[in-house]
């Protein structure tokens, strides 16, 4: 099943070769993997070069040693993939106006599924974030972490699987991008409402099952947040 180590650096061979295996479904989750004695002389490797490797995909959620059991692969936890996004991003520099981009290509396509898709409990989810944040105004760390929710709950209202871990990944910093918004233009008592009233629209089309109209709203929204902080949006328009 696995196969001799070659040329790449030992670390991304033996996570290419667990990708390929989870995706061919010879790997599955649950399963128990070879022990590292087995493992060093399949892929030809020293048992040091092997551990490092191994801390690796432990790291990343992909394993996990359990006493008696041996290591077993396992469900990435989205919490592992948004720590790693978060520290690749900021190692590399974020730009504010990318993430907004990338933003908007999640969030304008999943409010549109979300409004084909939403279940009444979806509604109700939305719901309340919405009108727990028409309460908090005089809590502003409450109102950022409502404002997170509310958009992450339009993804997974999606019922898109990869747009929501998409999602995930890069949650950590779709937080902190809301928090950043939301200090620069706290002084804004207008502003801040305004996001408000686009959120109750963007909830509208939801509930009634709008998705053009819900698309064209979350583009608003987002467009009008990058405008306030002196940005200028480079998808300004739907194209149909």
């Amino acid at each position: 099943m696995f196969k001799v180590i070659k040329q790449k650096k030992i670390f991304e061979e033996i996570l290419d070769q667990f990708k390929d295996l989870l995706i061919t479904k010879k790997l599955k989750i649950g399963q128990k993997i070879p022990t590292e004695i087995e493992l060093s002389e399949t892929w030809g490797i020293s048992r040091a070069s092997l551990r490092e490797a191994m801390r690796v995909l432990d790291v990343l959620g992909i394993i996990e040693a359990k006493s008696g059991e041996g290591t077993i692969i396992k469900q990435a936890d989205p919490e592992n993939l948004k720590n790693i996004m978060s520290l690749v991003a900021l190692s590399r520099g974020i730009d504010t106006v990318e993430l907004y981009e990338v933003r908007t290509v999640i969030e304008m396509y999943s409010v549109r599924l979300a409004a084909m898709r939403r279940s009444d409990q979806d509604l109700s989810v939305l719901k309340e974030h919405l009108v727990k944040m028409d309460k908090v105004y005089a809590n502003k760390e409450r109102e950022i972490e409502l404002d997170f929710y509310f958009h992450r709950s339009i993804v997974e209202a999606s019922k898109n699987k990869i747009m929501i871990m998409l999602m995930e990944m890069i949650s950590g910093l779709l937080e902190e991008q809301i928090r950043e918004t939301r200090s620069k233009l706290a002084s804004s008592t207008e502003t801040l409402n305004r996001f408000q009233q686009q959120h109750w629209e963007i909830y509208r089309a939801i509930e009634q099952q709008l998705p053009e109209q819900a698309e064209s709203a979350m583009l608003g929204h987002m467009n009008y947040a990058q405008r306030e902080l002196g940005l200028d949006p480079r998808y300004v328009s739907l194209r149909r």
